[in-house]
């Protein structure tokens, strides 16, 4: 005789017919599971269950991980070029400043952004290297239009650039190291009296803090201004 089968009071889910989600969806779904858990720990499986759909659903669009990537990637470039237009009428220190400020604020902002953009550099495709040296040959000539040599206008972005692709990627890390960090043992008096002044004054021991990233701008755009200057 066969044996009833076991209810457990909770409905079953339903897992939705295939064909019946689309490409965007899938990137839709990758991009909020890639906010929690980080583009790294982004797997197939993961997203399959996220979406309520068998695996190989996602497998009849993206053949891999690394397909599905270049696609949420080509987005996060669109969406790259709406908040950072290098355009705009004021002096080229003042557009340099705001691009910076802007990319600061847009990684902090999306997380996901700055896992595809520049956690994972090295996983550039063709397209997506085409589209990231257009833009910065639009802003090397606005660079040389103001009397830089071509190589120093490179060189000062890629100073620039460096410093914010950096400062974001520490606060990348700090959040995702945030859930699993130790509390910091208090600061020792007598081993640190001017950190330990500091901090009981409510200053922030944190490196990754707006001011300093500020800082770090605003002398960089200012050396670039005496090179500029000795060029002239």
């Amino acid at each position: 005789m066969a044996r009833p089968a076991k209810t457990t009071g909770e409905p079953r889910r339903q897992r939705r017919e295939r064909g019946s989600i689309t490409a965007d969806e899938i990137v839709n779904g990758a991009y909020a599971l890639a906010a929690e858990v980080s583009v790294e720990k982004l797997s197939m499986p993961a997203l399959a269950r996220r979406l309520d759909v068998g695996v190989t659903s996602i497998y009849w669009y993206f053949r891999s991980k690394e397909q599905l990537l270049e696609a949420m990637r080509d987005r996060a470039l669109a969406q790259y070029e709406i908040a950072l237009p290098f355009t705009g009428t004021g002096s080229w220190h003042e557009r340099l400043r705001t691009h910076f400020m802007t990319m600061r604020d847009l990684f902090r902002d999306n997380p996901v952004l700055c896992d595809l953009l520049i956690m994972h550099t090295a996983d550039y495709g063709p397209g997506t290297n085409r589209v990231t040296y257009q833009r910065l040959e639009a802003v090397i000539t606005t660079m040389v239009d103001a009397g830089f040599t071509p190589e120093d206008a490179l060189e000062t972005y890629f100073t620039l650039s460096t410093h914010s692709r950096g400062f974001a990627m520490l606060q990348r890390r700090g959040t995702l190291d945030a859930a699993i960090a130790t509390p910091r043992p208090p600061i020792d008096e007598q081993d640190s009296p001017h950190l330990s002044h500091l901090a009981a004054a409510g200053y922030s021991l944190d490196p990754v803090r707006d001011r300093t990233f500020e800082l770090g701008l605003d002398a960089l755009i200012d050396r670039a201004k005496q090179v500029l200057a000795a060029t002239r």
